[in-house]
């Protein structure tokens, strides 16, 4: 088999831990020996063993002289779990072929040259592959680099760019089919947020309830606290981890919160602030799905990197809410561009994925 091939099925094995592995990165690992796979490992989760560790202890047959393939590059550091690069010398392992340096600090080259030190032989790949074990790990990249989570804008939107009838009514925008979409993008992100506003007109659940998978971190950005006399998120914030992001001045409200089991946050430099505390707390992933006045806030301080936009095939006519409440530009050289377009069918609408190209 090719390295592409076998790298390819590694990063499709990574993405068994998607959802679950945060604030560590998705890792997949293969054991080849003789031309065939013998082992097979991927992360499930911080303080379990990493995808190399459970490969080479997965393998039949001995690992002398066998080659190791792995999404990222191996840890040399003792954190939660012993170093994988000890682990992998101890095996025997001749050659180990890796689809991405990792950048965290406390890695970043040292798997490799500890590797090489011990005279196994390392691969590190260019091109697509490298390419698509870094959109894989998106979130974790951009944490490392930045301190702020990944952001992804969803919505559905009418044709004419819509999100709600003039009278705020939103429900059907969408067809069946993407409303499950949405369920699948909740069940693999970290956290799903949005504004009170969303919370007290839609009183949404903002659970994973039509396909499989966990629940996300439900976040609500509200200085008010005011999520709405007996709302769906307050009712079972005991069962679903749920954070209020805002400075919520309110004692009453603040009491309130807390009884029901709601986590305070109270960023003091705005959304850009609050995201970092998201972060901090592992929430590496946000899938945002609150309405324009959030979005528009998130895009004009450039905190949104991808959107998902299920665009449905109805006009609902001037005067109703935009998709996003954001000054418009003067210019339409000046307007927000989306690279790494794709479309694909929803049911009766499209979906648009892009990511939003920075300043």
């Amino acid at each position: 088999m090719r390295n592409e091939d076998l790298m390819q099925e590694a990063i499709e094995l990574a993405e068994r831990g998607r959802g679950a592995t945060h604030p560590n990165p998705l890792v997949g690992a293969l054991v080849v020996a003789d031309g065939k796979i013998v082992g097979r490992g991927y992360h499930e989760g911080p303080g379990r063993a990493h995808a190399e560790v459970i490969a080479l202890e997965s393998a039949s047959g001995s690992t002398v002289g066998a080659t190791l393939y792995c999404t990222l590059e191996p840890c040399a550091h003792q954190g939660r779990t012993p170093p994988c690069t000890d682990a992998i010398i101890a095996t025997g392992i001749a050659r180990v072929v890796i689809a991405l340096r990792d950048p965290n600090p406390v890695v970043d080259g040292r798997g490799i040259e500890r590797l090489r030190g011990a005279g196994v032989e390392v691969t590190l790949l260019q091109g697509d592959l490298a390419h698509r074990a870094a959109q894989q790990n998106a979130a974790y990249l951009k944490f490392i680099a930045t301190g702020l989570p990944r952001v992804t804008y969803k919505a559905a939107v009418s044709a004419d760019g819509k999100v709600a009838a003039a009278g705020g009514d939103s429900r059907w925008i969408s067809s069946d089919e993407s409303r499950r979409a949405v369920h699948a993008l909740r069940a693999a992100t970290d956290a799903v947020m949005i504004g009170g506003g969303t919370a007290r007109r839609d009183d949404p659940r903002l659970t994973v309830r039509d396909v499989e998978g966990r629940d996300p971190v439900r976040v609500v950005v509200s200085d008010r606290g005011d999520l709405g006399d007996g709302s769906q998120v307050l009712r079972s914030a005991a069962d679903v981890r749920t954070i209020v992001l805002g400075e919520v001045a309110d004692l009453r409200a603040r009491a309130r919160l807390t009884r029901a089991g709601v986590e305070l946050l109270e960023p003091h430099g705005g959304l850009h602030d609050g995201l970092k505390q998201l972060a901090r707390l592992g929430l590496l992933d946000l899938l945002c799905e609150g309405g324009p006045t959030l979005a528009g806030a998130l895009l004009e301080q450039g905190l949104i990197d991808r959107v998902a936009l299920f665009v449905a095939p109805m006009v609902i006519g001037r005067g109703a809410p935009d998709l996003f409440a954001a000054p418009a530009v003067h210019a339409v050289a000046d307007a927000w561009r989306l690279d790494d377009v794709e479309w694909r069918a929803s049911g009766a609408d499209l979906l648009l994925t892009a990511t939003v190209r920075k300043a």
